[in-house]
């Protein structure tokens, strides 16, 4: 008997142990999903766009922006208190006056964010309904800027709710819709007779500098997950050179700033990654306009029953919502916009803080070569955050020279006709840009 209840409790453990084990795996191949999902965003749909721009060597920028992200987010992690944020890092960094500045300059990055996906929001929902324009006497008004405008309404009411924990579910949406954008071109690589037969150049060094802050946006999130950090980054890496390889092969040189748009619009598949590329920034709105209604709204004087309280948070919001898409309509330069974002501001949040936050906190802790790493880290952000940043402007006000001027050609424009006519309002003639569209059907 004795022996029979051993033989029991010694099954009942390696049950227990195994269950553990089961778990412990789950746990773990859970949070990698989340970091992936947290990793991914819009520059998913750029990466195709980015490897014609600058190349196969081009990737290496890739690789290199993939090993500081992910060590700068593992520093992140290690500064991270248990109940704190990133602007307690910055508290503890350097003392309670550089938590505001910090503060300030991660609600700039996440609005910019914001006016980014708006302009991704606007092409597409342009290239489905490409015939939408509104004329009013003599001003005829284009497709992207009547779209984004009743988006803008559509958008406007979710934006006023306070209890976001409904919409945090719809981020969940987000790899399913990037799975669809992958096997949707696959299959009209494949099966459609596009191919993949257009080649990619070896290395353009002239766009090296516009790309790099591409590249470097597509690892701007960090996540403090240290145990799950390394290969949620090596997959991500390994997705976003696995799409701009399909995309840049199938494409070539009429690869578009999004690529959702190159994918011919009469596949039913392809209408509904359009539509999920349209409905992908509905939830991003509330949750990255939330901390910064929050904390505006917690120096009202009203309590937050109140109708006065209500009235002006809603009044603050829809201010926050008409200034993203205000931007969106006048600047309607997706790839300018997200080289600018990351190169201003997401260079400083997501790798030359993170490092100077850690050689602040733990200067009297860390080994030499440690301190050599960060330093060097400091030194390349820097450069590559200077350089991206001029560079992004400087083809901003290339491409604004180039509407003045209805004879130059733009060809490769992100935004293509519908651009223009977003620059009306600042007195800007529009062109009528459309032959990298013509010879993209060509080709299907």
């Amino acid at each position: 008997m004795e022996d029979q209840a051993l033989e029991v409790e010694g099954q009942s453990l390696d049950q227990n142990d195994q269950s553990q084990n089961k778990l412990q795996r789950s746990s773990f191949l859970h949070a990698t999903f989340n970091s992936v999902s947290a990793i991914l965003g819009i520059s998913f749909l750029t990466t195709p766009y980015a490897l014609e721009q600058g190349g196969w060597l081009g990737l290496s920028i890739l690789f290199a922006f993939s090993v500081i992200c992910c060590y700068t987010a593992y520093v992140l992690g290690r500064c991270l208190t248990p109940n704190g944020s990133y602007n307690t890092i910055a508290e503890t960094a350097f003392g309670s006056r550089a938590r505001l500045p910090f503060t300030l300059l991660v609600q700039f990055e996440m609005i910019a964010v914001l006016v980014g996906y708006t302009i991704s929001m606007g092409d597409n929902l342009a290239r489905l309904f490409p015939h939408a324009t509104l004329r009013i006497s003599a001003l005829e008004i284009g497709p992207s800027k009547v779209l984004l405008f009743i988006a803008f309404l559509v958008v406007l009411p979710t934006v006023w709710l306070r209890n976001l924990a409904w919409i945090s579910y719809l981020s969940l949406f987000g790899i399913v819709t990037y799975m669809i954008i992958t096997v949707t071109m696959i299959y009209a690589g494949a099966g459609l007779g596009i191919g993949f037969h257009h080649s990619v150049p070896h290395l353009r060094p002239e766009n090296l500098l516009n790309i790099a802050g591409i590249y470097a946006y597509c690892f701007a999130a960090h996540c403090a997950l240290p145990s799950v950090l390394v290969l949620s980054f090596m997959t991500s890496t390994m997705i976003y050179i696995g799409f701009a390889f399909l995309g840049g092969t199938m494409f070539g040189d009429y690869t578009l700033p999004q690529v959702s748009l190159n994918i011919p619009t009469h596949l039913v598949a392809a209408k509904l990654v359009l539509w999920l590329v349209v409905l992908l920034p509905f939830s991003k709105y509330s949750l990255c306009l939330a901390p910064i209604a929050l904390d505006i709204e917690s120096k009202f004087p009203w309590p937050n029953t109140s109708r006065c309280f209500v009235a002006s948070s809603m009044l603050l919001r829809t201010g926050f919502m008409a200034f993203i898409f205000l931007l969106a309509m006048v600047f309607p330069y997706f790839e300018t916009m997200v080289a600018f974002i990351d190169s201003a501001s997401g260079m400083l949040v997501a790798v030359i803080l993170p490092s100077l936050f850690y050689l602040r906190i733990y200067r009297n802790a860390m080994p030499k070569w440690e301190a050599r790493v960060n330093y060097a880290i400091l030194a390349v952000g820097t450069a590559v955050g200077m350089a991206g940043t001029i560079a992004s402007i400087i083809n901003f006000v290339h491409r604004i020279r180039s509407y003045h001027h209805p004879g130059n050609s733009t060809v490769g424009s992100p935004n293509l006709q519908h651009a223009g006519t977003a620059l009306q309002c600042v007195g800007i003639s529009p062109i009528q840009d459309v032959c990298k569209y013509a010879q993209i059907f060509e080709d299907v």
